[in-house]
Parts: C-alpha cells; sequence; structure tokens
C-alpha cells in the first residue's frame, strides 16, 4: 500500500493510485474530465493544475494496448486536445 496525500490535503492509502482513481474510491479534485470503456482522464490529484490532464487505463497495461484500446485513446486524446483548444484556449501541448 502507498500513502498518497491528495491536493486537499487528505491523506489516501492504495495499492495503486490509477485504480483508486478509476473504480471512484478516490476523486481527484474537478472529479473526472472525461472516461471511455478503456481510459479515464482526470486531473493530478497532488497538483492540479488547469489544462493538465491525466488519461489512464482502466487496465494495468505491461506492454502494449490492444487494438479497440488504441482508437479509444487516440479518440479520447483528440477530444481532450479540442476542449483544451476552445475553452482553455491552450495552443500548446506536451504529451508525456
Amino acid at each position: 500500500m502507498r500513502k498518497i496525500t491528495l491536493s486537499n490535503g487528505k491523506t489516501v492509502e492504495v495499492k495503486c493510485l490509477s485504480c483508486a482513481l478509476t473504480s471512484g474510491e478516490v476523486e481527484a479534485e474537478g472529479g473526472v474530465i472525461v472516461e471511455s470503456e478503456y481510459f479515464h482522464a482526470h486531473l493530478d490529484v497532488a497538483y492540479p493544475i488547469e489544462g493538465l490532464v491525466i488519461l489512464v487505463s482502466k487496465r494495468h497495461i505491461k506492454c502494449e494496448l490492444n487494438e479497440p484500446e488504441k482508437v479509444d485513446y487516440i479518440n479520447l486524446l483528440s477530444k481532450i486536445r479540442k476542449a483544451q483548444r476552445e475553452i482553455l484556449g491552450i495552443e500548446h501541448v506536451y504529451y508525456i
């Protein structure tokens, strides 16, 4: 188990932060930005910064995305990028 301090000062103990977020056990500040069958997007739980989106898989991926996940990932990433540009006016993004 890992102890993680959230942006609101609350400390949670979880085995996997991504699993805790996608299951709803832990809620990121601002809640879920967008969710699909395979992915979940939210702000950073420790340092929520407007426009910084964390896109996580709902399953542990050790090697590669399968074909449906690849399509879903690109579609979801495109939706997020469009919203960043249109709603927040963000011209440039960095994918990490």
